[in-house]
């Protein structure tokens, strides 16, 4: 029997390598001569260079750059080897597992250090920008990397504003950066969230990120005045971007900035690596994320390999730690069966320190049912 494990990271507790790994010791517990094909994968965001350094031609750059709240850090991109081509993961140095619990601060959480990674991958001669958004710890609407490209923000006196989403109320006129016109620059993005709104990126990934009623009010009145001056400065209508709310509205300020184009970064990376043949010589497959609901179906990693395995009428698996909404939605999309991968009632706390063990259990439980 073949056996394809193509899971996403459990955010903030594994990645989507250990992940796999995980399942694939289920797997082998109940049949161990089962030929199990592991690749860890990602959206776009999350886990996209572990993707890239496994199937496609290029190298790691380690860069010396800043988290989303200005510690120094050293962080990775990876440069494609025969094209003069860039994939900036933002979560390397804006990501939320960048910062700890107690230090976490949306209002001044910015973009700058993601800026910085592609300064030097310019800087190296790259002419085209793949930025993958997801799991940021900002909401600045990727003025941070504006900022770090050498983009001006001033306040009504001339004065450059300062980092983070809570100063874009300051905003009142934007210096372009420069940078050649010849870049092309595009966004890896799988969610369809606007920049403002109920569904916007304040209001749905501000409070995951820690903000208070009261940040939420100030950092989406912060995004709508950024939204203005970008109109006025560059005649390009941010709030009309399908997927703008990605990463605290970095998809919506790339385009307004440097007219970027959006793609699903699902699609961009199983592409890459040719990931449906996989799919196609797979007896089953089995896929996991931390947390399952109406997200992943707008265009996630595993409703993305669902869909995948339904054109080929493949058996698909998933597996996740959060599971939300109806479960008819999952097998429309082409999953046989979800489950969730505790044991027992427990806290989510207790979930994370033994969510190795929880999906090892897990797999295993559920392959016994397809090896009778």
């Amino acid at each position: 029997m073949r056996i394809l494990i193509v899971p996403d990271s459990f955010k903030e507790s594994l990645s989507a390598r250990d992940v796999g790994k995980a399942i694939k010791r289920g797997i082998k517990n109940c049949l161990s001569t089962a030929e199990v094909v592991n690749i860890p994968f990602s959206d776009g965001g999350e886990g996209a260079l572990d993707v890239l350094c496994s199937h496609a031609d290029g190298k790691l750059v380690e860069c010396e750059t800043y988290n989303a709240i200005g510690g120094k850090i050293w962080a990775n991109y990876f440069m494609f080897e025969k094209e003069k081509c860039a994939w900036i993961e933002l979560s390397q140095a804006s990501g939320l597992a960048q910062i700890p619990l107690e230090q976490r601060d949306v209002l001044r959480a910015s973009t700058f250090g993601t800026g910085i990674l592609i300064k030097d991958a310019i800087v190296k001669g790259c002419t085209q920008i793949i930025l993958g958004i997801g799991g940021s710890a900002t909401n600045d609407g990727g003025a941070g990397i504006f900022q770090a490209l050498g983009g001006q923000l001033l306040d009504q006196n001339g004065k450059a504003i300062a980092l983070g989403g809570g100063a874009l109320n300051d905003l009142d006129s934007i210096v372009a950066a420069p940078i050649d016109a010849k870049i092309k620059w595009k966004i890896a993005c799988d969610v369809n969230n606007p920049l403002l709104g109920k569904n916007g990126a304040t209001a749905v990934y501000g409070p995951q990120k820690g903000a208070s009623a009261t940040d939420i009010q100030m950092l989406e009145n912060g995004l709508s005045n950024l939204s203005k001056c970008c109109q006025k400065k560059f005649d390009r209508n941010m709030e009309g971007v399908e997927g703008g709310g990605a990463a605290g509205g970095t998809a919506a300020g790339m385009f307004g900035f440097f007219n970027a184009t959006l793609e699903p970064g699902f699609s961009h990376l199983a592409e890459m690596i040719q990931l449906e043949k996989f799919v196609a010589n797979a007896n089953l497959i089995f896929t996991a994320e931390g947390k399952m609901d109406t997200q992943s179906i707008n265009g996630k990693l595993t409703v993305g390999i669902a869909r995948m395995a339904k054109n080929h009428k493949i058996p698909i698996i998933g597996l996740t730690a959060n599971l939300q909404g109806p479960h008819e939605s999952f097998y429309k999309e082409g999953f046989t069966a979800v489950f969730p991968i505790q044991d027992r009632p427990m806290s989510m706390k207790e979930s994370k320190a033994e969510v190795k063990k929880l999906l090892e259990t897990a797999a295993q439980n559920v392959f016994r049912a397809f090896n009778r």
